[in-house]
């Protein structure tokens, strides 16, 4: 067997160990895919939190209520029994003197009268038929589909001032057979006692005013009234009509908190009567009763209008109250220790308030943060005291004791800074979503400030992401 003989070239190759060469460019690409997964996972599992830039709004108060009217009404009851006979038109106006029913204790001239109603030779004067064109006239001019049920109202009305005029024009041709019936004393007219509108219905509500109303009075869901012309003969002391003897009235509805406080600078307030969606100003005032707020609407027009209306359908308009405006979602409560104003004094060279805070048997100036202040108290956080501290008084040996009065602020975080920093509100208004607070406050926000969205998902000095 032929042996193999080495080749030279083969002795001349020499094998070196294989190297393995890093990237700088696959090192710097890996950590920056590990940063970018590691934030999206942060990002997708953390609670982010939403910013609202505060900015100047209105919101506008166009609020309906079925106020309580409240007038100057007169009741006046029979003075005798008898058939009834009304001789006035049903909210029309009388002066003093003015005739306004009668009382028939024989029942006589009431037939005549009636009998002669029936009589088609018995017609209107001139006079009449020119009152009762004026009155179509009105309710034409005033006539508005949305209110189209106002039609049976004006109906009724009509009708009632026919009757009136006819009733009229027949005693004036009854002549010496009423004269003789009025010296014998069967029949017997009552004049009015003084001017005034003259209202043929009562609901007994007839005395009350604005310092004697309770809540039950304005439950118009409980109302009702009596029609008295629909009574043909009367007993002596019942009511036979009522006169309103003043064009002042006022109008009464309760109101929120919100809307109370918001109108106490208000002088007046411009309403919509939504029946016939006429617009007045009216005076307004305010009460306060059993933790009920009230508005009270001075008129001096419009009361004839709705003089047969106890409660009258009105909407609240131009109420925009305006001021930085944050959403609802934003305010937060906070407890803090109220500190007598007394123990507060300034040093470290600024006008800046401090406190001295006793430490055993040396004593600390401190500088909390104060949130907010009234005649008396000021308002910290537990920051630099805790409860059961004691703070000295300036030139005196009297201690206060952190934690003896506490007190509640409403207010918002603010997070210019990059972390939430308690700041005290004043909510002027407020609806579903949105509150009206005061602007240039000490210890407010301004303008353009940033506040957390939902206050009630952050802490204190938490950091905002």
């Amino acid at each position: 067997m032929k042996k193999r003989t080495t080749n030279t070239y083969d002795k001349q190759i020499i094998k070196y160990p294989k190297q393995y060469h890093i990237s700088i460019g696959f090192i710097i690409i890996g950590v920056i895919f590990i940063y970018v997964i590691y934030h999206l996972y942060t990002y997708i599992t953390a609670d982010n939190t939403t910013i609202y830039e505060v900015s100047q709004g209105s919101i506008s108060s166009n609020l309906e209520y079925n106020a309580l009217a409240i007038r100057q009404e007169q009741v006046v009851n029979a003075e005798n029994n008898g058939d009834i006979l009304y001789i006035a038109e049903n909210f029309g106006r009388v002066g003093a003197k003015t005739k306004i029913y009668a009382l028939d204790t024989s029942g006589e001239i009431l037939k005549s009268l009636a009998k002669s109603s029936e009589d088609s030779s018995n017609k209107l004067s001139d006079e009449d038929y020119s009152k009762i064109q004026t009155n179509v006239s009105n309710y034409v001019v005033d006539y508005n589909n949305v209110t189209f049920n106002r039609v049976y109202g004006f109906k009724n009305e009509l009708v009632s001032q026919v009757e009136q005029l006819y009733t009229v024009s027949a005693m004036e041709k009854m002549g010496d057979s009423l004269a003789d019936a009025i010296n014998s004393g069967t029949f017997s007219i009552y004049n009015s006692p003084s001017p005034g509108l003259v209202v043929y219905s009562v609901d007994g509500l007839e005395d009350i005013t604005v310092d004697s109303f309770v809540a039950d009075s304005l439950d118009f869901t409980k109302y009702s009234s009596t029609n008295l012309k629909a009574q043909e003969n009367i007993q002596a002391g019942q009511p036979v009509y009522k006169l309103i003897t003043s064009d002042h009235w006022e109008l009464v509805c309760e109101i929120d908190k919100g809307l109370y406080d918001s109108l106490q600078e208000e002088t007046y307030l411009k309403i919509r009567f939504l029946e016939d969606e006429v617009e007045t100003w009216a005076t307004i005032s305010f009460r306060e009763q059993a933790g009920k707020y009230y508005l009270i609407l001075s008129l001096d027009d419009s009361m004839d209008r709705y003089a047969d209306s106890r409660y009258v359908h009105i909407k609240l308009i131009d109420n925009n109250t305006s001021g930085l405006k944050i959403p609802n979602s934003s305010i937060v409560e906070k407890e803090f220790y109220t500190i007598p104003k007394s123990y507060s004094m300034q040093g470290n060279n600024d006008d800046e308030m401090g406190f001295v805070l006793k430490t055993g048997s040396d004593n600390k100036y401190i500088q909390p943060t104060i949130y907010y202040e009234t005649d008396d108290f000021l308002y910290i956080d537990g920051t630099n005291v805790k409860r059961g501290d004691k703070l000295v008084k300036p030139n005196s040996n009297e201690l206060y004791v952190v934690g003896t009065d506490m007190g509640k602020l409403q207010g918002v975080y603010n997070v210019n800074k990059g972390y939430a920093v308690f700041k005290q509100i004043e909510v002027i208004y407020q609806n579903n979503d949105y509150s009206i607070i005061k602007t240039g406050t000490k210890y407010g926000i301004s303008m353009y400030d940033h506040i957390v969205l939902q206050g009630n998902d952050v802490q204190e000095n938490s950091i905002i992401n």
